[in-house]
């Protein structure tokens, strides 16, 4: 066995299911490290949660009540990362960009915040697609709990910045008001920003009224009305029922003709694969019939859940990649180390190193042809246990009935 290669493909795996949890640390200490800016350097990460410290903080030097604000809204963000959450993630993105702009324009002298924000920044751009969770659910208490947030910050934001509006807000009620409008970008112009720090809060807030009120009807409603468009198009589908069933990963050439064979002998087959719902159809037509199709990723647990992989026969791992293929078998083994698992190498010179992950059958559509060409070739004769002999390197009985 090639310790190296066993090494790096844990590594591999740990790094897919671990990344995510690693950004929304990244956006947790940007957070903290702006609520660290309002006690002043000198103030250690114990004291930070002692309420005695709270008295020998400088509040009238923060820049201040919003940009204290904005640490306490990255900082409850970040837990949405830990979710997935597709609303956290654009949220993210959004507070990250408007902590960059006032870091740079207002503490210069904080290049460690600068650094840390922009990597987050990219890192959040590249894992884009990590963050997909959208239900409703937890899209509605995350959406309602951004709105919140934003609106408390933007109202005492206009009343911290009173003076530097025209006319001056003096009390919360105008305050109030004046967040409202600018979060829904109404504007009617009847208060204007006439500072450049007024005028930059003021920027801030557009922006992440937008960001919250799109993203939050985005994740919320999109769902139903999808779903119910779905239902007044199709019909009401019943969900098949996952159990004793083959979970197919990956619509490739062999994925869509073994769940034709497993179809035409009248077993039940679920399809997991990473294109949206919206290609669900043509996968359908490819079958020639309708079929039970989880969208997700194949290599998280989750998505394995929601397909049934506890109550499977098998879990055939068919993608176009060798590497995922290898993946989908270890997140399936560690998920549930009794599912039985199919493995298909579609490069040849891969065949060693896939077989380290030790999946119950490995299957190569390229050595299997060539060997049976050659046997032809050569005269040599085929019955049947010779074929299987060929076409598996380790069997045991994998579609014997449980």
């Amino acid at each position: 066995m090639n310790l190296p290669s066993l090494l790096w493909q844990k590594w591999a795996t740990l790094w897919l299911k671990m990344r995510h949890t690693l950004v929304a640390c990244a956006v947790f200490i940007n957070g903290l490290l702006i609520l660290i800016s309002v006690w002043g350097s000198s103030l250690n990460l114990i004291d930070l949660f002692r309420i005695d410290s709270f008295s020998s903080v400088d509040w009238a030097s923060i820049a201040n009540g919003p940009w204290f604000l904005l640490g306490i809204f990255l900082m409850l963000n970040a837990f949405g990362l830990l979710y997935r959450a597709r609303i956290a993630w654009a949220v993210s993105i959004v507070l990250l960009l408007i902590t960059l702009v006032f870091t740079w324009h207002f503490f210069p002298e904080f290049t460690h915040n600068l650094t840390l924000c922009l990597v987050t920044l990219i890192c959040l751009f590249l894992l884009g697609k990590d963050f997909h969770h959208s239900s409703a659910t937890a899209g509605g208490i995350f959406a309602f709990i951004s709105f919140t947030v934003l609106l408390f910050y933007s109202t005492y934001g206009a009343l911290y910045f009173g003076p530097d509006f025209k006319p001056e807000i003096k009390d919360l009620t105008t305050s109030f008001y004046f967040a409202i409008v600018t979060m829904t970008t109404v504007g009617y112009g009847d208060i204007v920003p006439i500072s450049e720090p007024a005028r930059l809060f003021t920027v801030s807030v557009i922006i992440a009224g937008i960001t919250v009120f799109a993203t939050s009807v985005t994740t919320v409603f999109g769902p139903l009305i999808r779903g119910g468009l779905n239902k007044l198009v199709k019909g009401n589908q019943t969900q098949m029922d996952r159990r004793d069933h083959y979970i197919v990963c990956g619509t490739s050439v062999l994925a869509i003709a073994t769940t034709n064979q497993l179809l035409n002998r009248g077993l039940n087959v679920t399809i997991v694969t990473i294109e949206p719902e919206d290609n669900f159809p043509k996968i359908q037509q490819r079958v020639g019939s309708k079929i039970d199709i989880v969208s997700g990723d194949s290599t998280d647990n989750s998505v394995l859940e929601m397909a049934g992989i506890e109550h499977c026969r098998a879990i055939l791992a068919l993608t176009d990649d060798d590497a995922n293929n290898a993946f989908i078998v270890l997140s399936a083994r560690e998920l549930f180390p009794q599912a039985k698992t199919v493995l298909a190498v579609n490069d040849a010179k891969n065949m060693n190193k896939v077989q380290q992950v030790k999946a119950d059958v490995v299957l190569s559509p390229l050595l299997f042809g060539s060997e049976i060409l050659a046997s032809v070739m050569s005269g040599e004769p085929l019955d049947n246990d010779r074929l299987i002999s060929m076409l598996l390197n380790s069997g045991h009985g994998l579609f014997d009935k449980k």
